[in-house]
Formats: structure tokens, sequence, C-alpha cells
């Protein structure tokens, strides 16, 4: 079992004598609190706001009907002469709100039903005037509402929806508020015979507005971004809703639907959506005392509607959570006081570990561990005082061994050439006849071992030299092609067959295509040297993942396995004569264009080494 630090105890003892109680306490109070404030908002709050905006659409639709009373009072007199008639559609236009805010369509019939007077809204299209004017009958003495208001006179009241005074095809299920309306007739008095009929069409989007005016409240005052506004009639049909989609269809769930139904009275419901969440509703009736009969809800998510109670406990619980916090920190301050100096010392151990000498530690924690630290101090001063003189003679010797390569192979070009120098010197001392044939030679021998010395050179510059100048992307399977007609005519009349399988297809990669073919033509010329009998090398490309692989395979002798792991290091060859950098370089420059050069496997009759370049996108 493991051991608990006296930290440790301190602060369990900390957590269970002084955050128990607290929570326990905290929690049983906010149990009994949240209960009284969670039916506080439902109880009132819910409920007064929708008896609020039933009062809201009550008194719009009062003020249109109050506006039709008036109109109805202008036309008793405009039924009687064309005079009269003229002076209507005068007096009409100085009712105020009436076409503009109140009315999408105000229509007055004679009492033989002939319609003598019509007008559209001022808020309707006015584009579309023409198409609403080919809607307007000539006589109205068929229809219903008609003949009861001529009937039963008084205010007959038209059900909600569509007009086909206002819409064609009334079996479509607007969503637009502006498609839908109440429906008035009232009977215009004569002082003889029958009445006249005044029809109008009550502007729904002014009730629309109501509503959207509190969903709006709802979303930015009380923090209810979900909350939905709706008015339904008692047949469950929703007649406005916030959400436009849900115009003319029954309410749902089923326990909403049946809840409006039974709203006779301000009032509160829940139910269930059908994805599980819980809904809280507040219902109040309008409909001008029940001529229309409606009723007004507001309906929201339980956990929007309770966000203030659940924010209390939440602020309850990180006020303990804080606590806790604090009494952990000064717990951890006062252990970390003990043992901070120690972990300093182990992570300053750990750094010297990975390598970083040049690390402190401060001398504090007491006289003790102060001692320990500049002990410390002191080791790590030293070692790092060791490594840098190490690496001070690590280069010396570098540059050493590149001065006796460098000396050594200059050495054997130049033995031949002052050999052949003596030898012309005596001849022509001795006045040999053979001088002339002489001086030939050591001119040949100049020559020759010169190029030696600048293949040398070469291979020094190229050892110690840069990334390649520039590169430019071309097509792998392309530039192979071309290396190996280049490689065919560099080693003409040598026992060579070189061989090239295209498998890269539009594969590009970005090369300097000097420097990349002197890795290429350094691995064949050593295969031709590794057998000098005769060789055949094959060129083979392909693609693996985002890298373009080529290998390069020869049937030779294969190369020694105590030679393997050490192909690529500087100054190392199996071959009597050469520097051993050819294959250091070639890693050099693979490395420099972003590659790998490895050598895959070796036996006797096959040697593959394979070189990776990354893939460049076509240009």
């Amino acid at each position: 079992m493991p051991k608990i630090s006296l930290a440790s105890r301190f602060l369990i003892t900390l957590v269970v004598s002084a955050v128990l109680p607290l929570l326990l306490y905290g929690w049983f109070s906010l149990r009994s609190m949240r209960e009284q404030i969670d039916e506080q908002v439902v109880r009132v709050f819910l409920p007064q706001l929708a008896a609020d905006h039933a009062q809201k659409i009550d008194a719009q639709l009062q003020r249109t009907d109050q506006a039709c009373a008036i109109v109805r009072e202008i036309a008793r007199r405009a039924l009687d002469s064309a005079a009269e008639m003229a002076a209507f559609e005068e007096q009409v236009e100085l009712v105020p709100d009436l076409l503009d805010n109140y009315l999408d369509l105000l229509l007055l019939a004679d009492p033989d039903g002939k319609v003598v007077y019509w007008q559209d809204g001022q808020r309707l299209d006015p584009s579309a005037h023409g198409r609403r004017a080919a809607l307007i009958p000539a006589s109205v003495e068929d229809t219903e509402w008609f003949q009861r208001a001529q009937r039963e006179r008084g205010v007959q009241f038209l059900p909600w929806g569509r007009s086909p005074y206002l819409h064609r095809g009334l079996e479509y299920r607007s969503m637009d508020p502006g498609s839908h309306h109440l429906g008035l007739a009232v009977d215009v008095p004569r002082p003889s015979g029958p009445p006249g009929v005044l029809f109008a069409l009550l502007r729904w989007s002014e009730v629309q507005l109501v509503l959207d005016q509190a969903r709006d409240v709802l979303a930015s005052r009380a923090n209810l971004p979900s909350a939905q506004v709706l008015l339904a009639g008692r047949s469950g049909t929703v007649l406005a809703h916030t959400d436009r989609a849900m115009y003319g269809l029954p309410l749902e769930p089923p326990e909403l639907e049946q809840q409006v139904a039974q709203a006779h009275a301000s009032g509160r419901g829940a139910f269930r959506s059908a994805d599980g969440t819980a809904w809280r509703v507040g219902f109040a009736p309008c409909g001008l005392e029940g001529a229309r009969d409606f009723v007004v809800a507001v309906v929201v998510p339980e956990a929007e509607l309770f966000a203030a109670s659940d924010a209390f406990e939440q602020v309850l619980l990180v006020a303990i959570l804080v606590t806790l916090a604090v009494l952990v920190f000064w717990s951890l301050i006062a252990s970390r006081a003990i043992v901070a100096p120690v972990r300093a010392l182990v992570a300053a151990t750990r750094r010297v570990a990975s390598g970083d000498l040049a690390v402190s530690v401060p001398a504090r924690g007491g006289p003790e561990l102060g001692e320990l630290a500049g002990a410390f101090n002191q080791m790590a001063s030293e070692l790092l005082q060791g490594r840098e003189k190490l690496v001070a003679l690590k280069r010396e010797e570098a540059w050493a061994e590149m001065a006796r390569q460098v000396a050594h192979e200059v050495k054997n070009p130049l033995q031949p050439m002052r050999m052949a120098a003596q030898l012309l010197q005596r001849a022509r001392v001795d006045n040999d006849p053979r001088a002339e044939a002489i001086a030939d030679r050591l001119a040949r021998t100049v020559l020759e071992q010169t190029q030696a010395l600048d293949r040398i050179a070469g291979d020094f510059r190229a050892f110690a030299g840069v990334a390649p100048a520039q590169r430019t992307p071309v097509r792998l399977d392309d530039w192979l092609h071309e290396l190996r007609d280049q490689c065919a005519g560099l080693f003409v009349g040598k026992p060579l067959e070189l061989q090239f399988v295209a498998g890269a297809g539009d594969a590009q990669v970005a090369l300097d295509s000097n420097t990349m073919a002197r890795v290429f033509v350094n691995l064949v010329q050593n295969a031709l040297e590794a057998a000098p009998a005769g060789v055949a090398v094959a060129l083979r490309s392909r693609v693996d993942g985002d890298r373009a692989v080529v290998e390069v395979a020869d049937d030779g002798p294969g190369v020694p396995d105590a030679a393997r792991q050490h192909l690529f290091e500087p100054y190392f060859t199996t071959k009597s004569s050469g520097t051993g950098l050819g294959l250091a370089i070639c890693r050099r420059l693979v490395e420099a264009h972003g590659g790998t050069i490895r050598l895959v496997r070796s036996q006797a009759g096959e040697t593959v080494f394979a070189l990776e370049l990354p893939v460049v996108a076509a240009g």
C-alpha cells in the first residue's frame, strides 16, 4: 500500500472538517429555496406574461372593430346616392390607420349584394393590386356572410384563414402572417328597405407583431432564447406563432392541445415534447370577451426557465469548490516550502543527465540543502568546462584528420609526376635521344595526375559543400530516363548493362539535376568497380505515399557485412584508392534535397540502394 505524505493527510483533514459540513448545509438549503423560486416563476410569471399579451391583442382587435364601426356610420348615407358615395370614399381615407395598420381589405355592398366600393390595404404589395382587383366579385349576394349580416344584423365575425378576395389557391398552407386574416361583416342600416353590408379583413400581421415583440422581450430581457409565443383556437389549430412553420398546424403534443382547449382563464401547464424536453406553459384567453375564442400561450423549456435557480446552485457549488481550492492551495504552499529545494535539485539533475550542463540551483532550504546545492553547481560547472574542452579537442582532431587525408590523397598523384620529371632531367643531362619521348610521357603524366588532383579537390569540396543552389520540379520518370542515357554515354566501352524500369507515373520531385545526377553516377561507378568483369544495373522508380522511391540494384558481388554499417561515413572505403567520400557525399546531397539514402539489402548477385525524395505538387 503506498504511503500517504504528511501534506496529503493535512489536506484530507481540512476537507473533511471544513468543506463537507458546508457542502451538506448548502445542498439542503438550496433544494428548499429552489422549489420556492421555481413555483413562483411558474405560478406567476408565465400566466401574467400570457395575460399581458392577450390584452394587447384584444386592444388591437378592439381598435380595429371601432374603426369599422366609424366606417359603418359613414356608409349609412353612401348607399343612398352616387354623390354620397363619392363623399364616402373621401371620408374613409380620413379614418386614422384604417387601411394602413388595421385592414387589408374594406368592401361595401348595397342591399342587393352589388359591390359599390372596395379598397385594399396600403401595406399590401402595390404591384399586385391588379391581381387583387380581379378577385373582387361584382356581387356578393350569394355569400353566406352577406346573407347572415342582412338577416341577423350586428357584427358577424368570420373565421380565421386565407380570404378568396385576396388570394388564389386557398388549399395552399401559407406560413406568411400577411396571407391570413380575421374577417367581419356588419350591416349598414338604411332609412327604408334592407341594409347594405360592410365587409372588412383585419390585418393579421399586426397580431403576429404582438407575438414577435413578446418573443423578443423573452429572448433579450428574460434570457429565454428558446421561448415560444403562440395564439391558438379552441380547436387546437395554431393561428399565429413565433415559429412561422407552425401556421395552420394542430398543436403538438396532445397534452398541449388539451390544455389550450380547457384554458378558460389565465393559468399554467406542463408537457414534454417528442424529443423528451420538458416545457412549462402559461395561458390566457383573448378575443374581445369571447366573440373570438382564442388562447395566448407562452411556452418555455424548463432548462431555461429555471436557469436562475440552476445558476444559484452552481454559484454555491463554485463557492464550495473555491473554498476547497484555497485549502488545497495553502496546503500545497506549505508542503512546497519544504520539498521545493529538493525538487529543484532533482530537476537540475535530470537536465544534466539530458546534456544541459549550463544549469544551477539556488542555495536555499537551510544550510544543509544550501551546501548540497553549492556542491551540485560546482559539479555542473566542471562538467561543462570538460565538455567544452572535449568538443574543442574533437574539432582539432577532425581538422587534423582532414589535413592528413588531403596530404595523403595529394601525395599519390605527385609521386609519378616527380619520378617522370627526374627521368626527363637525367635524360637531358646525358643527352639521351629519348628525351623528347620522355617529355611527352611527362606531359601526359602531369595531365592525368592533375585530373586526379581535381577529382580529389572536388570530393572534398562536395563533402564540405552546401545544399544545391537551385531545385526545379521535374517528372521523375522522365528525368531518370534521360539520366540512363547520360550514364550509358558516360560509361561507353565499359562492361555495363544499364536498365530503367519506370513506375512513378506522373510524380514530380524538386531537384538540382547536376548534383542529383552525381549521386546516381557514383552508385553506378561503385557497382562497376566492384565487378570489373561486367555488371548489370537497374534503376526502378515507384511512389510510396508522399515519397518517391528510386532503387539502384546491381548483380555484383555485394557489400561485405563488416562494411555495411560504415558505408556512408567519411573516409571509409573498401577500395585501395580514393578519398572514401563518395557515399558520404551522396548522402549529403540527397539529404539536402529533403530525402534519404540507404542500403536496402546486399548479397552475392544483388545489391539494392534506395533513395527517397519528397513528392511535390504539380505546378
